[in-house]
């Protein structure tokens, strides 16, 4: 072949690479603004080259040290660093890593930060300011989701397989107003389409012309009727478990009048909400009253598990909470952490906790002669 008909084949290939390129380029810029046309939130769109994982896939990232969240966050006031302690004891033992983020001290915050028509007491108001500045670090780190605790919280052993199995149920919402995106599917195991999704809440009740709408699932960690609170076999009894199902059946449901912040997870989105209906435009009560306000108006949007994830790990005593004055005549722990409980839960992480790090160590040795002389 001569060297003037191999340039010229070679060019003639270089023009029809260029051309297919350029087709490709025109058939994907008029598809992307044809999407982009038809969808409300396309000033948002950003191409994506992600392809979707399977359900299974995906919800096996709850067993990695952030239980599939971006971060999981807890609260603590500075001076409790025995809680502290307690809360970094907890999450090695059950593989997970947890960030610090400060209580605050009502007292130390100036009356002009104070959220408008916020009439509260100094620890309350503390309290709403935690739980902002934690909405304030998912969006100043950008933050696809996180897991906020506090640090008085217990949970179940089986922690990763719990979240697991919720992970499988809430990629098959059943209750969404909005389908999956691709962006979902390929990297959230618990969805995006929800603000605030309550995990360690005290109470909740469902909207009442809404009971229908809930998700029941199987859960072999779900703890026994005799383990569970009243105001939860009554929410489940509400929505449809009862009998036998109690003690196997868990519920995902659309959150509408929890209490207590002992545990939930918030989206960016939903950082932001927060952050605009609990602060920017005011404050009207204790944070977990208001944020229940805020769900029963409608201007955030929830889910609520029942029976919850996370619960009160309580010790009797001035120990119990540093949002009450506490009484002088009553003791500083009742029970203390030996004799501590929590509720809710089918198998306590704390109590597995002692159990599994406690040594006999010098047993051990006349164990192990005794053993060797039988053995002789």
């Amino acid at each position: 072949m001569t060297p003037t008909l191999l340039f010229a084949k070679s060019g003639l290939r270089k023009l029809l690479l260029l051309a297919l390129t350029a087709g490709v380029v025109i058939v994907f810029t008029v598809t992307s603004y044809a999407w982009m046309r038809s969808h409300p939130d396309r000033h948002n769109f950003v191409p994506s080259i992600i392809s979707p994982q399977s359900k299974s896939s995906l919800a096996s990232t709850a067993w990695n040290e952030t239980l599939g969240f971006s971060k999981v966050l807890y609260i603590s006031m500075p001076y409790r660093t025995d809680r502290q302690d307690a809360m970094k004891l907890l999450a090695s033992m059950s593989d997970m890593k947890i960030k610090l983020i400060d209580g605050v001290d009502g007292d130390s915050i100036n009356a002009k930060a104070v959220p408008d028509n916020a009439d509260l007491r100094a620890s309350v108001l503390g309290c709403w300011r935690a739980h902002a500045d934690a909405w304030s670090y998912v969006i100043d780190n950008n933050l696809e989701t996180a897991l906020i605790l506090e640090d008085d919280i217990d949970w179940d052993e089986n922690i990763h397989q719990i979240f697991h199995d919720l992970s499988l149920q809430m990629q098959s919402n059943k209750l969404r107003l909005v389908k999956p995106t691709d962006h979902e599917r390929a990297t959230a195991p618990y969805g995006l389409d929800w603000d605030v999704l309550f995990l360690g809440q005290c109470l909740d009740q469902a909207h009442p012309d809404l009971r229908d709408l809930v998700q029941i699932y199987d859960d072999t960690n779900v703890p026994s009727r005799e383990g569970t609170q009243q105001v939860f076999l009554d929410q489940m009894e509400s929505l449809g478990v009862k009998g036998d199902d109690v003690g196997k059946k868990r519920l995902l449901s659309p959150a509408y009048g929890p209490a207590c912040t002992m545990g939930y997870a918030i989206t960016r989105k939903g950082a932001q909400r927060l952050l605009l209906n609990l602060s920017y435009l005011g404050l009207r009560g204790p944070v977990d009253n208001d944020m229940a306000w805020t769900l029963q108006d409608g201007k955030i949007r929830g889910y609520t598990v029942t029976p919850p994830l996370f619960a009160a790990w309580r010790v009797g005593g001035q120990k119990d909470s540093d949002n009450y004055t506490p009484n002088p005549n009553q003791a500083m722990a009742e029970n203390g952490n030996r004799a501590g409980s929590s509720q809710n839960l089918k198998s306590s992480a704390r109590v597995a906790m002692v159990r599994q790090l406690t040594l006999d160590n010098w047993g051990d040795y006349v164990r192990e002669r005794l053993e060797a002389k039988a053995n002789t």
